[in-house]
């Protein structure tokens, strides 16, 4: 096969939007269906040494009264744009051509023809047979195609702000309810001895003035020194439902396949893009209907996404400030509704 990236920034995975924890292969398999003996997955995600920069074993969960609550974890904090430059790596050395600052402009349709033609920002008019879009939380392809239709589109996107600091790190991944990020989460995630990646999330429009001012008040207060502010978005509202559009297949954040009570998309994205190319070989060498694609990712991520995003309904819907969060937060306790929030397992709500 013949296969194009494009990349719209200089540097693959640069600036990185991510709170960067990736998740361990045993922590993929506890959460996903039918992936245990999945060579291909079990070899990406065994990633060079210098891209773990620090285990994370174990996450705290704050109340806004300040008590937490302790779970094991098996992740590691990464370093992003290294990860992101590891895949695209992998994909040049199997015979992918990448270009870098190359972006998708426009889809021009040429209907005597019966095809269409991508206009790309180096004055360059392309045609494929296949069309991943694994452009990010706006899903670009889809909005050329079809603007905001909610069926193509992700929905609920979150605002995000994150900042790489230095300062006195604790050695877990620590995660903050309530009102230092309404309908949302902060967190710190340690990289190393004394850096981490601090950020928030918060639901659009339920926090006055600009994120970047709170995070940085946020690590003012943590006494950490902010060595570099970035940002994005996150699709918080489940799947999409429309993932196979004619010849385009949308993996990752483009098709809304992030977990919705924890932010977490790596592994989704990366598994996603597994499951679209063997659609895409499928289909070329056996007539196999592309439509496959969207069932195995219902199949895999289902349940979890499902449980996901109900944890964060609830969420929504109860804890609108810091006494009805705490306690909510204290009644469900660890094992009941936060652990399984933080894990996509069925919540056991007792309200």
């Amino acid at each position: 096969m013949d296969v194009l990236v494009l990349e719209r920034r200089a540097v693959v995975g640069h600036p990185a939007q991510c709170g960067e924890c990736i998740p361990n292969w045993g922590e993929i398999v506890h959460t996903f269906r039918g992936l245990e003996n999945h060579e291909w997955l079990i070899d990406t995600f065994d990633v060079p040494d210098r891209i773990r920069l620090h285990r994370l074993d174990a996450m705290r969960v704050f109340l806004p009264s300040g008590r937490s609550y302790d779970f094991s974890l098996d992740a590691y904090a990464g370093h992003r744009a290294q990860f992101d430059g590891h895949l695209a790596e992998r994909a040049v050395e199997a015979g992918a051509e990448l270009r870098v600052g190359v972006a998708l402009q426009r889809l021009h349709q040429q209907r005597r023809a019966g095809r269409e033609v991508l206009v790309t920002s180096d004055g360059g008019r392309l045609t494929c047979d296949h069309l991943v879009d694994a452009s990010g939380a706006l899903a670009h392809v889809a909005r050329l195609r079809h603007g905001t239709d909610a069926a193509c589109r992700p929905s609920d996107q979150v605002p995000t702000v994150y900042a790489q600091v230095r300062g006195e790190v604790p050695p877990t991944f620590d995660v903050f309810l309530g009102s230092v990020a309404p309908s949302g989460y902060a967190w710190i995630i340690p990289k190393g001895p004394d850096t981490a990646n601090v950020g928030l999330g918060v639901r659009a429009g339920y926090l006055e003035g600009r994120l970047k001012d709170h995070l940085e008040r946020f690590c003012s207060t943590l006494g950490f020194e902010i060595l570099e502010v970035g940002g994005g978005w996150i699709p918080m509202g489940g799947p999409v439902r429309r993932m196979v559009d004619g010849n385009a297949l949308a993996v990752g954040d483009a098709a809304g396949l992030v977990m919705p009570s924890n932010g977490g998309g790596i592994s989704q994205a990366v598994i996603s893009g597994c499951f679209a190319a063997d659609a895409i070989l499928d289909h070329v060498r056996e007539g196999a209907p592309l439509e496959a694609y969207q069932k195995r990712v219902e199949w895999t991520f289902g349940p979890a996404l499902r449980n996901s995003l109900r944890s964060k309904q609830l969420g929504y819907a109860f804890m609108r400030n810091d006494v009805l969060t705490e306690g909510i937060l204290r009644m469900l306790g660890p094992i009941g509704g936060i652990r399984r929030a933080m894990e996509c397992g069925r919540p056991l709500w007792v309200l």
